[in-house]
């Protein structure tokens, strides 16, 4: 069968290079820099390179697979984190390896064990299959020392490729190996000043500060290249991994493009296959602007789990990965009613779809399709909290399951959703809510609305969203009434808000008697002066 999701793609390129390389086995590698708490580009990679893996059972089901979380944690730490506790005892041991640093919450070994643990408590509550590896232990175990072995072999080769991308005033200090400081304990404060080739060996001196931010202990020493004395600068770093690793295939975000290329080079300069990468690009906030941490613009993945289901998450993750997208707390219910709605499509049988691998990787409660084209997504349960500014999940239930009964065969997955969209109304909407008053100019024409929807409730028919949406149209189109300020004073009327979903849908939702409640309250009020 040819599939065309971008999952299917990548996993067609992965058994192409298997089957290049004789191999039964795919390795596939994510990074994690623990000097901060997992966050959403952590929680994209991870899902991502699932996505893709996930295709790759289906097309070849006989391949066996494996990702590995690798984490950087013998990094050193160049700055502590302001929203950590005992932060000027982690400040004290800036420079060195995190897994040197001391825990400031005092639950673990170190600075990096705790963030580690974290890390794992992370994947492990999306129901992801991978397999941790701590780059300390790698190193300090052996598991790196042949390729260790293999950069001292070829150093030369190596300083020639490297510094041609690096200033001139660096390059002739300039080495692949990064001892740790045997009396201080800093990793980014020494500088080798001596490759011993015939014995693996380096000498090195501590003098020199990172960005200033930490002091040299001037200690000079010699220290064999294996067994944890020391790492490898981060681009030789992602190429060791690889050589050593076999990774075969690995993500990366657009703003590591030059150092892919540079890793390529030098891991087939110690012998090894580059592994097959993947660009995607980097998110934006709803004004088109980079997310940052520092900033703290965007949605961190605690508030998008807090505010909407994972399965959206995953979605988000999933669509169009080589394309920036805009993502924001005031953009969430769109992206989340983007999913519901293509779920509301989803035949439950085809393969080549998002929704196939996104209930495959998430845990708990899914949206399922109902059938139905009187469909419940996110916007629908958030306009109905703000016409009723009611805070109470078993009366917006009610009203709910009042419009479409249906949502009772899946009603774990609707009352997470109520109490998702009733925490964003609450931390959301009240935080950001600005009053504005609807206009009094189309006061005529919400009287012959309302007037007809009280003849509907009359006669005892069944509201019929067409019917009503009919009746708002001919209420202003015989006034000569622009149709956008109509509609946007009847939002306004209805909800607060200068946009929302189709009158006649929602006047059903809420039902006849409130929604005539509703524009009496606002014809029996005095025109702002």
């Amino acid at each position: 069968m040819n599939y065309t999701e971008w999952p299917f793609i990548e996993a067609q390129r992965i058994k192409e290079r298997l089957d290049r390389l004789g191999k039964t086995n795919v390795v596939a590698q994510t990074g994690y820099g623990p000097s901060g708490l997992p966050h959403i580009g952590t929680f994209g990679e991870v899902a991502r390179t699932s996505f893709v893996l996930k295709a790759l059972e289906i097309i070849a089901p006989e391949i066996d697979r494996h990702l590995i979380a690798f984490s950087d944690d013998m990094d050193g730490l160049r700055e502590a984190p302001k929203n950590i506790p005992n932060r000027d005892m982690v400040i004290e041991h800036l420079g060195k390896p995190l897994t040197s640093v001391p825990d400031p919450f005092g639950e673990e070994k170190s600075f990096a064990h705790n963030m580690n643990r974290k890390l794992q408590e992370f994947l492990n509550s999306f129901g992801f299959e991978y397999e941790f590896a701590s780059s300390t232990e790698k190193y300090s175990a052996g598991a790196f020392n042949d390729g260790l072995k293999r950069v001292m072999n070829n150093n030369q080769k190596i300083i020639e490729l490297f510094t041609k991308t690096i200033s001139e005033d660096k390059r002739a200090a300039w080495s692949p190996f990064f001892p740790v400081c045997e009396n201080c304990g800093k990793i980014y404060s020494t500088r080798v000043t001596n490759h011993d080739t015939e014995n693996y060996k380096v000498s090195y001196v501590c003098d020199s500060s990172l960005e200033g931010k930490y002091t040299a202990c001037g200690h000079t020493g010699e220290v064999s290249i294996f067994d944890g004395t020391l790492k490898l600068g981060w681009k030789v770093d992602w190429a060791l991994r690889w050589f050593s690793l076999g990774v075969d295939y690995e993500m990366h975000g657009e703003d590591l493009m030059e150092s892919g290329r540079l890793s390529k080079k030098l891991v087939r300069v110690i012998g090894g296959k580059p592994p097959e990468l993947f660009k995607y690009e980097l998110f934006l906030d709803e004004d088109g602007k980079k997310i940052s941490k520092k900033i703290g613009n965007g949605v961190s993945i605690d508030q998008w789990l807090s505010y909407g289901p994972v399965d959206s998450l995953l979605y988000f993750m999933y669509i169009k990965p080589q394309q920036t997208k805009k993502m924001g707390l005031p953009l969430l219910p769109k992206i989340i009613d983007q999913y519901l709605e293509l779920v509301a499509k989803y035949d439950g049988e085809t393969v080549d779809s998002p929704v196939t691998f996104i209930t495959r990787l998430s845990k708990g409660a899914h949206a399922v399709a109902m059938g139905d084209d009187k469909a419940v997504n996110y916007s629908m349960i958030y306009n109905l909290v703000l016409a009723l500014n009611e805070t109470d999940p078993a009366i917006v239930r009610e009203y709910l399951l009042k419009y479409q009964p249906k949502i009772a065969e899946n009603m774990e997955y609707f009352n997470q959703l109520i109490a998702e969209v009733l925490k964003y109304y609450k931390e959301v909407y009240l935080a950001r809510k600005v009053d504005e008053e609807p206009s009094r100019d189309y006061d005529e024409a919400i009287l012959a609305f309302c007037e007809e929807l009280e003849k509907l409730k009359n006669a005892g028919d069944k509201p019929e969203a067409d019917v009503i949406q009919n009746m708002s149209f001919r209420a202003a189109k015989e006034r000569d009434i622009n149709m956008k300020q109509w509609f946007k004073t009847l939002y306004l009327v209805f909800l607060k808000q200068s946009s929302g979903p189709k009158i006649g849908s929602f006047v059903v939702l809420l039902g006849l008697d409130k929604s005539i409640e509703r524009l009496k309250t606002h014809l029996g009020k005095a025109p702002a002066k």
